[in-house]
């Protein structure tokens, strides 16, 4: 497969409105300034019928700065792993942007407005791409369906079962 290009399924000449779900680990965070160590991604239409291959890649990590141990310990994502087989930033940012910039495309994750775009922008403003224009060109939009999972906990909580912690000697959900 072509490091530069996504799956052919999953950029096509998709007329019809599609959903790529996404999410980024990094090397901390701070989408200011830590990097992008993974990104993974899948195409569905709009009643969440994945229409695309999945897409998983790493990023190389940068010479100039350490990840952050505990980023490694969540993730499981090593330097030595994300070195060898991971694209350059330029082929990373390259890569995603492609997947984000087809016609038509709402791009969603959970909590995306506060970190995973972000993520993005900053990707794609060091790497030289507009890093909005994903976001509104071609039919182009953003979700993020945090405060979705949010209300559905607060108005109905029993259609879900959700995982829980004790904390304070409270149950929370974790």
């Amino acid at each position: 497969m072509d490091k530069m290009k996504p799956n052919s399924s999953s950029q096509n000449t998709i007329k019809q409105p599609t959903i790529f779900w996404h999410d980024y680990e990094t090397w901390g965070i701070s989408p200011k300034v830590d990097k992008p160590s993974q990104f993974a991604g899948i195409r569905t239409d709009l009643d969440l019928n994945i229409i695309g291959e999945p897409e998983m890649f790493y990023c190389q990590p940068p010479q100039d700065c350490l990840p952050q141990p505990e980023a490694c310990l969540v993730t499981g994502i090593t330097p030595q792993k994300a070195e060898r087989e991971g694209l350059t930033e330029a082929e990373f940012a390259n890569r995603i942007n492609a997947l984000f910039s087809v016609p038509n495309t709402c791009v969603a994750g959970y909590n995306n407005i506060r970190f995973d775009d972000e993520v993005s922008r900053y990707l794609f403003y060091r790497n030289f791409f507009d890093p909005y224009a994903r976001e509104w060109q071609n039919g182009n939009s953003r979700w993020d369906i945090i405060d979705m999972v949010r209300a559905c906990y607060a108005l109905r909580p029993e259609g879900i079962n959700w995982p829980t912690i004790e904390r304070n000697g409270e149950q929370v959900v974790s």
